[in-house]
């Protein structure tokens, strides 16, 4: 197997010269087609050298049936314990071949294994047969650029009890390597002529993506120079900035571009995983420190010869950049202008939905000046912010059932943080009516939640568990008191003391500058212990807005909500490589 985007092509590692029964050009599911062994049976196969390291196994494909005793069977049961006539197969009692792969301290050293013996198939269509398939246990503990090698046992016969010739028994006769680390997919794509333009935003704030074809360790990307901080790959130009005034120049460029004597330093890079935010484990983002400019070319590459290490600590050293092999990507960014506002004409929306104008790049929110735009009428506590780097958030506090016009006047020039000016053409005018009540949401009855434990600085552990409230207003947490408002109770009736604490995000702390209002039920400021939990609502409960909002809530009826809290799986041992 060395399919590590699909997962399902296979090549042949060696084709038997002279057998008109090896497999040439085989039919995939997907319908495409594959050449496993050369026209010619005159020619063998080169030892194949890009085994897909999370996945790799190993078929043998026999010109005739074997004697089906290499194989177990064991009958599937359905779920009354009742045979279903359907079987599983397994080698490892049997073990029909001996498999070796090199170690990370040198030398062979077997490799656990299972797999099933296949009677059907043919040489024209996947999967070949019959066959040997021969599935590790763990394939990701043979390191990345491993040499592997298949002795195939004595048991292994047809039906007639002959043996597979001496030749093809001789101890390591089968070779294969596992691929090194490889980029399988990048985005943005290639855009060598800027026909698809991106915004300088996504390159600063959602980065370059990239996937490998295995686990590679972040800290290996950039881990080399004096301060151990310089990077695998590059951004170019290079956007660094002036030492004193902070002007952006372009690292290397002669004039630099800085007034004076100042000089151009570079912002640098970083990488790091995506794993953390729902991605696998070989996917990673690779961004700059510093902005990038607007209405540019640019390319971003691995640098040849840069050396990055798999969780063995295996080495890969990596090849001249190119579109080919998904190291090099050209793109151009968007000219400076704003997008779409976060509300629509006509929208009902709540009141913590606060407009919202968002770039193309990194905006100077002081550029905006307060006779460009109008806002009526004025929300508490306003103010201009920009929660995500490239947008312009018009905070405050909104009241409900309001009506609220935005305008963007024409003639207003806003700029970016390097200068790039944007200027409005013609009002940009939207209308929107807020919700007309407080409304409350929670955590839904007979929830089951596990703890959500994250190590923060080891030792110390962060945890997310709790019962929660979201409002549509900013409300005021300390009217919301225990035993008075609600209750919180164990399994066994309990009282269990309980504080209250807002979001754990800044945009969730219900103020002027956030976007929801969070309260979480806790205990003693710490998240929800592993437990069973009655939490109720009572009647009557009463929530105040916060200061200056005089829509407030009450509770109709009591509202209960039972919870039970698990305690999270133990960790997956970490690999082990051999």
């Amino acid at each position: 197997m060395n399919d590590a985007v699909g997962h399902l092509g296979e090549e042949a590692t060696y084709c038997k010269v002279g057998d008109d029964k090896r497999p040439q050009l085989v039919g995939l599911p997907d319908f495409t087609t594959r050449e496993i062994c050369p026209e010619k049976l005159s020619e063998g196969a080169d030892e194949l050298v890009n085994a897909w390291p999370d996945g790799w196994y190993v078929r043998i494909m026999f010109d005739e049936l074997l004697d089906p005793s290499i194989e177990e069977l064991t009958e599937i049961k359905d779920e009354d314990g009742m045979g279903t006539d359907t079987f599983t197969g397994s080698i490892k009692k049997s073990r029909p071949v001996k498999l070796e792969c090199e170690s990370i301290g040198g030398g062979f050293v077997e490799v656990p294994y299972d797999g099933y013996y296949s009677p059907s198939g043919n040489a024209v269509t996947w999967p070949l047969g019959p066959s040997l398939v021969i599935i590790p246990d763990a394939p990701k503990t043979v390191a990345t650029n491993k040499q592997c090698r298949v002795t195939i046992n004595d048991n292994v016969t047809d039906k007639s009890g002959m043996k597979v010739p001496d030749a093809d028994r001789a101890p390591g006769r089968f070779t294969f390597r596992i691929a090194p680390i490889q980029v399988i997919a990048i985005d943005p794509p290639d855009d060598p002529m800027g026909k698809t333009p991106i915004d300088a935003l996504q390159v600063f704030s959602d980065n370059i993506y990239v996937q490998f074809n295995t686990f590679v360790d972040a800290a290996s990307f950039c881990d080399e120079g004096a301060t151990m901080d310089q990077c695998e790959f590059t951004f170019s130009p290079d956007i660094g900035a002036c030492s004193i005034s902070g002007n952006p120049c372009e690292v290397g460029k002669t004039p630099s571009g800085c007034p004076g004597a100042e000089v151009c330093e570079s912002g640098g890079f970083y990488a790091y995983s995506l794993a953390p935010f729902g991605f696998t484990e070989t996917e990673f983002g690779f961004g700059p420190n510093l902005p990038v400019q607007v209405d540019k070319s640019y390319t971003f590459s691995f640098l040849a010869g840069g050396k990055i290490k798999d969780r063995c600590g295996v080495e890969t050293t990596l090849p001249a950049p190119s579109v080919e092999n998904h190291t090099l990507i050209h793109y151009k960014t968007k000219p400076f202008a704003v997008k779409a506002f976060n509300i629509g004409a006509g929208d009902l929306a709540s009141p913590m939905k606060k407009l919202d104008l968002p770039f193309t790049n990194v905006v100077d929110v002081t550029t905006l000046d307060a006779t460009e735009y109008t806002l009526t009428p004025a929300p508490l506590n306003p103010s201009l912010t920009s929660p995500a780097g490239g947008d312009i958030m018009f905070a405050g506090d909104y009241a409900l059932d309001t009506m609220y016009t935005f305008t963007l006047k024409a003639g207003a020039k806003i700029a970016d943080v390097y200068g790039a000016e944007t200027t409005i053409a013609a009002d940009k005018v939207v209308t929107w009516k807020t919700q007309p009540a407080v409304t409350l949401a929670t955590t839904a009855d007979n929830a089951s939640v596990t703890r959500n434990t994250v190590p923060a600085t080891p030792p110390a552990v962060s945890t997310t568990t709790a019962i929660t409230l979201t409002w549509n207003q900013s409300m005021d947490r300390t009217t919301f008191v225990d035993g008075t408002d609600y209750t919180l109770t164990n399994s066994g009736g309990a009282t269990v003391p309980s504080t209250i604490s807002l979001g754990s995000t800044a945009s969730s702390q219900c103020n002027a500058t956030s976007t929801s209002c969070q309260f979480r039920v806790r205990v003693a400021t710490s998240d929800l212990p592993a437990g069973n939990y009655k939490f109720t609502l009572k009647a009557g409960a009463a929530v105040s807005g916060i200061a200056g909002l005089t829509a407030n809530f009450t509770q109709p009826a009591d509202k209960v909500i039972n919870i039970v809290v698990k305690e999270p799986a133990p960790a997956t041992p970490p690999i082990v490589c051999l």
